[in-house]
């Protein structure tokens, strides 16, 4: 059974890779404003950092506190370089891991927690639901950051479950993770999806 735990672990892994692909671009393109919803590659990683401390410090904790200034208003005063950038993103990552050691029960996911829906309405929600929420917003920005790299010609990291998990990187996948009669399925099936300029899909 796959747990918000596990979501969230697969989301610090494409978080870090994503950073990683976009951190080659250079801070100078790294930092420049592409008129996404945060603006730039740095601004979107820090407030996907914001999101996940207020959740696991304070909304999974059943704490009802109004979000960070921070979350939406980016500081520009830190942060500053590449190395800065990638240490916030580990420090929070880190932050969550801890609490996501403890978490990972069924009682403990279902122990109360909060959400504060646009600044004024505490939610009585689980933990997990709540951990839910964060997973989303999550990969939500993450899929901006897959766009703004397709725009600068650059293939991002995999972001399919299947492929990091079940998988584990193995592609095409081996037989022995086939179902019985692969080959035959295949043979009765053989047009694959394309994405739109006539490149496969994957």
């Amino acid at each position: 059974m796959v747990s918000t735990i596990d979501l969230m672990d697969f989301v610090h892994e494409l978080r870090s890779d994503f950073f990683e692909c976009a951190a080659k671009l250079g801070w100078k393109e790294f930092r420049r404003d592409r008129g996404v919803s945060l603006r730039s590659f740095r601004d979107l990683f820090l407030h996907l950092a914001y999101v996940e401390e207020q959740h696991v410090t304070e909304f999974c904790e059943n704490r009802a506190t109004p979000w960070m200034w921070e979350v939406m208003n980016i500081p520009q005063d830190r942060y500053l370089s590449l190395a800065a950038v990638r240490g916030r993103l580990r420090e929070v990552t880190a932050l969550g891991n801890a609490r996501f050691r403890r978490w990972n029960t069924p009682a403990e996911l279902a122990k109360p927690a909060v959400w504060v829906a646009g600044r004024k309405y505490p939610l009585r929600l689980s933990r997990d639901a709540a951990l839910a929420q964060c997973l989303t917003e999550q990969l939500l920005h993450l899929g901006e950051v897959e766009a703004m790299l397709w725009q600068r010609d650059v293939e991002p990291p995999t972001t399919f479950w299947i492929a990091r998990r079940v998988l584990r990187g193995r592609w095409p996948p081996p037989t022995s993770a086939l179902i019985p009669g692969a080959k035959a399925w295949a043979e009765r099936h053989p047009v694959e999806p394309r994405r739109p300029g006539g490149t496969k899909g994957k």
